[in-house]
């Protein structure tokens, strides 16, 4: 069967593609949000707190410079107009301040903090004596003051202060835009990274469906059209997805059953010819040699002979209700093919059935030796066994005949092949186990010799492998499927090719 070894289905590469696109849109995606989210932070500390903090502080020291010019020029002409923009600045100078608390670093507000005592420091020790002195109308105590150079050292200390919380800041921006610019260059290289990683993906999912399921479907198509055209002795054996097999499996047992039809044909054909010959016991002959009908809940047998030429074979089938538990199944295979080759299967079928009424099993073979004393030029090979229901074993003699199958197990010869000339041969009965679950194949060595174009036989691997994957099937529909393997499997028809098979219930 083609679908043995199909191991996944079309759905499941669907959703394997989906799924793997799916986790990489949101890794792709997860990381897009973070990068633009960062981007975004650091572009909104630059606009919203760095620039203004930047600003903020120019501006404290245009009023610090304020404070220094008004108060200089009151020291020179005593005039009150030029403190008018020192005292403004004061206030100004507390509110600068309060807002840069929230716009700077813990850093930067450390240095401003500095900054901001440098400023009182300058107020303190220099600013205040200063213009207390003037107010007192001391001028020259307070051009003395000035003279020392006092307030002008302070004052520089603000601005060397100030000069380091704002290349503080400076570095925050390039550190910030730096920053920024990684951020950028990584969202770039995410994007093309999304745009590669989708095309790939696609282009991989292209390429699975073409190669899982395209290609499946091409070669599918291409056998299914010639079983359409006529080449019935063409296998289909589909691979690729569980659905592809599966169609390419109905396709073939389709296929299958069309043969088994002509094969029916067939055979009702070379029948009637051979009744309009003048041989009307031909059809006689042939129903003999195939097995009678088995009615039981607990056994099913089933067995096909297929003939070599025209329409008798030189093999032969029976089935044998010994009593309530036993029942006999025999195949026996005379050497040539044809009428009379038929005629001493006939007899050696009658004979065997009548010595195994009697229980004789050891004697079957004894007994078929002893007809083939007036042809000693030909032969038997033989396989009788007996299956005792109620102890669940299997009883055989195998004359000389191919192995037949018991599950793994071969049951090899226990004598040599049916022949006059071996007078003293003997036969041995051999025992084993068999009940529910098991089953038994015997078949002709025109199963075994099958060959194909390049003169492969079928062999024991052949039946092995057609009874696997027949699997469970009934054992008619068994019988049926290795014959269509073995059929499929044969360049030309060579020999008779007879199989049988038993399964308890």
């Amino acid at each position: 069967m083609a679908g043995a070894g199909a191991t996944y289905s079309a759905r499941t590469v669907v959703r394997g593609v989906a799924a793997v696109v799916a986790l990489l849109s949101i890794a792709v995606g997860i990381l897009l949000t973070v990068t633009v989210a960062q981007f975004v932070d650091v572009q909104d500390r630059i606009e919203d707190e760095l620039n203004p903090a930047r600003v903020e502080l120019g501006g404290v020291l245009a009023l610090y410079v304020d404070q220094e010019t008004g108060e200089r020029g009151f020291i020179l002409t005593g005039r009150d107009e030029f403190l008018a923009p020192y005292d403004a600045a004061g206030p100004q100078i507390d509110e600068d301040l309060a807002l840069l608390r929230e716009q700077v670093s813990p850093s930067v507000w450390r240095l401003v903090q500095v900054m901001d005592a440098a400023h009182e420091q300058w107020l303190r020790q220099a600013v205040r004596p200063e213009l207390a002195a003037a107010r007192s109308g001391d001028l020259g105590r307070a051009s003395d003051l000035v003279a020392t150079g006092t307030g002008r050292e302070l004052f520089d200390q603000v601005r060397a202060a100030h000069a380091a919380a704002d290349n503080q800041i400076a570095a925050e921006q390039l550190a910030a835009t730096h920053r920024a610019d990684s951020l950028l260059r990584r969202l770039s290289f995410l994007l093309a990274l999304t745009v590669l990683a989708f095309l790939g993906t696609t282009l991989l999912g292209a390429a699975a469906f073409n190669r899982t399921l395209l290609r499946a479907l091409a070669v599918l198509g291409r056998q299914s059209r010639a079983v359409a055209g006529g080449r019935l002795d063409q296998s289909v054996s589909a691979t690729g997805p569980r659905e592809v097999v599966e169609v390419g499996d109905d396709v073939d047992t389709m296929r299958r059953h069309l043969l088994d039809e002509l094969d029916e044909l067939d055979a009702s054909r070379r029948a009637a010819e051979a009744l309009e010959l003048g041989e009307p016991a031909v059809a006689a002959l042939q129903a003999a040699l195939a097995p009678r009908p088995l009615r039981r809940q607990d056994l099913a047998v089933a067995g096909d002979i297929a003939s070599a030429e025209g329409v008798l074979a030189g093999d032969f089938l029976d089935v044998v209700e010994l009593d309530e538990h036993r029942v006999a199944v025999v195949l026996g295979d005379v050497s040539g093919h044809g009428p009379a080759a038929a005629l001493v299967g006939l007899r050696l079928k009658i004979a065997i059935e009548t010595a195994l009424d009697r229980g004789h099993l050891a004697d079957v073979a004894a007994v078929a030796r002893g007809l083939l004393d007036e042809t000693p030029e030909t032969f038997v090979t033989l396989v009788v066994a007996i299956v005792d229901l109620e102890t669940q074993t299997l009883s055989y003699v195998n004359a000389g005949h191919p192995p037949p199958l018991l599950g793994a197990t071969l049951l090899d010869p226990t004598g040599p092949l049916v022949s006059a000339v071996l007078d003293d041969a003997t036969w041995e009965v051999r025992e084993v186990p068999f009940g529910p679950g098991d089953l038994l194949i015997a078949f002709s060595d025109g199963v075994l010799e099958a060959r194909d174009d390049a003169g492969r036989e079928f062999g024991d691997a052949g039946v092995r492998d057609a009874v696997r994957r027949a699997g469970t099937l009934p054992v008619d529909d068994l019988v049926r499927a290795v014959r269509s393997e073995v059929r499929d499997h044969e360049h030309a028809t060579r020999d008779d090719v007879t199989i049988l098979a038993v399964r308890p219930g």
